[in-house]
C-alpha cells in the first residue's frame, strides 16, 4: 500500500523555540484551523511530552471522526513529530521541523505521510485529499506568520 507524502513550509518571523513553542500549545490550534473544519480537543494531557496521547474530533463535509494522536518527538525547538494512533487514515505522521536562519526568522517544514484505507480504492481519492490538505495547510501557514506578526507590535 502506497504512502503518500506532501511537503510544506513557511517562513516564520520568530525564533525556532518560539516556532516550536507554538506548535506544541495545542490551545493554539483554533487559531491555525481553517473555519471549514471544525476541531475538538477531546483529551488532552499538559504538559505535551513524548508520548502523549491526545484525541480530537474533527468534523469535515459534515461528517465527524476522532483522531487519536500520539506525540513521538518533541525536541523543541528543533522538532515535533506526531502520530495516528487511530482515525481515518490507514498511516498518518506529521512531521515538523524548525529551522534557524541568519535574520532571525525561522524556516518551517512540515511533511506528512499518509496512507489512505481501502487499498487501491482509496487511492483514487489522493488527489482530491492532496488538494484539501493543500488548502488546508496554506491557511495554517498564513495564520501562523500572522500570529507572529502581531506578537511584533
Amino acid at each position: 500500500m502506497k504512502i503518500h507524502t506532501l511537503n510544506y513550509s513557511c517562513l516564520l518571523n520568530t525564533s525556532p523555540e518560539n516556532a516550536c513553542q507554538f506548535h506544541t500549545d495545542t490551545r493554539n490550534l483554533p487559531l491555525i484551523t481553517p473555519p471549514w473544519i471544525n476541531v475538538d480537543i477531546l483529551i488532552l494531557p499538559e504538559p505535551l511530552v513524548e508520548t502523549s496521547i491526545i484525541h480530537l474530533r474533527i468534523k469535515r463535509f459534515g461528517i465527524p471522526t476522532v483522531w487519536k494522536m500520539m506525540i513521538e518527538t518533541l525536541q523543541c525547538p528543533e522538532s515535533v513529530v506526531d502520530s495516528m494512533i487511530s482515525g481515518p487514515f490507514q498511516f498518518f505522521r506529521h512531521q515538523r521541523h524548525f529551522i534557524p536562519l541568519e535574520n532571525g526568522e525561522t524556516l518551517m517544514r512540515e511533511t506528512l505521510f499518509i496512507r489512505l484505507p481501502f487499498g487501491w480504492l482509496g487511492n483514487l481519492f489522493y488527489p482530491f485529499i492532496k488538494n484539501d490538505m493543500d488548502k488546508m495547510f496554506e491557511y495554517r501557514h498564513r495564520a501562523t506568520q500572522h500570529y507572529f506578526l502581531e506578537q511584533m507590535q
